[in-house]
């Protein structure tokens, strides 16, 4: 097998798993350890992978900017906020973390449903302010432009005094070792405080966001109560997060 067949199916194999291991590699490509090592050395100074002790890692991934990621799969997202609305109920009270995807969500909220929503993200406020029956708490703090939520100390202090029975948290992406990752270190302390404060914690994922790796650490996967994701999602990569507990639909 030629190097760069062999490399392929590295990134083949890391793009499925989320993750690779030396030994496992060499085993299943019939080459030395020390071949794979080479290899995974090599893709990392390409900017392929991510290289680790004893294996690699996913690449993360360039973050778009808001404008690019509300138009990049709008029916895709749609359908997972489909799924998503099926656990509201009446009078519960409902976090909506900052996304494209939860915006979706928000648009999807059927109009004879009574909810008290809190985000922090300007546009999903906007989107439900002529929902008759449902009561917006609008976040406040310091407006991060990029992704338009509020963010900082003052968000956090104000969502302490709240106890979400269902938290719909955005997420750039997901990895089941890495948990929740973010590419903006701003929204981090907001993100982790409505997950503290809600009973449970839903994320919408589309396919491309699995098993990716951004620099700033929001939470563990075991924070997470529920992935709700598309049908193309390998059963591969969701029984790693089932096998942490959590429930994929």
């Amino acid at each position: 097998m030629l190097k760069n067949e062999r490399q392929d199916i590295i990134l083949m194999k890391l793009n499925n798993k989320g993750k690779v291991v030396v030994g496992e590699l060499a085993i299943d490509l019939s080459v030395s350890e020390d071949t794979i090592r080479r290899d995974l050395a090599e893709m990392d100074s390409k900017g392929l992978l991510k290289r680790v002790f004893g294996g690699a890692l996913p690449l993360n991934r360039y973050a778009l900017n808001y404008t690019e990621r509300e138009n990049f799969e709008p029916e895709l997202k749609y359908e997972l906020a489909l799924k998503g609305v099926k656990l509201l109920k009446d009078e519960q009270l409902v976090a909506i973390d900052g996304s494209t995807t939860n915006l979706q969500l928000a648009r999807a909220i059927p109009v004879n449903l009574s909810l008290t929503v809190i985000t922090n993200s300007l546009t999903i406020a906007s989107e439900l302010s002529n929902h008759k029956n449902i009561e917006i708490i609008m976040v406040g703090g310091n407006l991060f432009q990029k992704i338009m939520t509020n963010v900082g100390n003052l968000a956090v202090e104000q969502i302490r005094e709240y106890y979400p029975d269902i938290c719909f948290m955005g997420a750039y992406a997901i990895h089941p070792l890495m948990g929740i990752t973010s590419p903006y270190e701003k929204e981090v302390s907001v993100k982790r405080q409505f997950i503290k404060s809600s009973s449970r914690v839903v994320t919408l994922i589309i396919p491309n966001k699995f098993n990716v790796i951004m620099p700033y650490k929001v939470c563990d996967m075991t924070d997470v109560t529920t992935i709700i994701t598309d049908k193309s999602v390998s059963e591969e990569i969701l029984k790693e997060y089932e096998k942490i507990g959590i429930e994929c639909i």
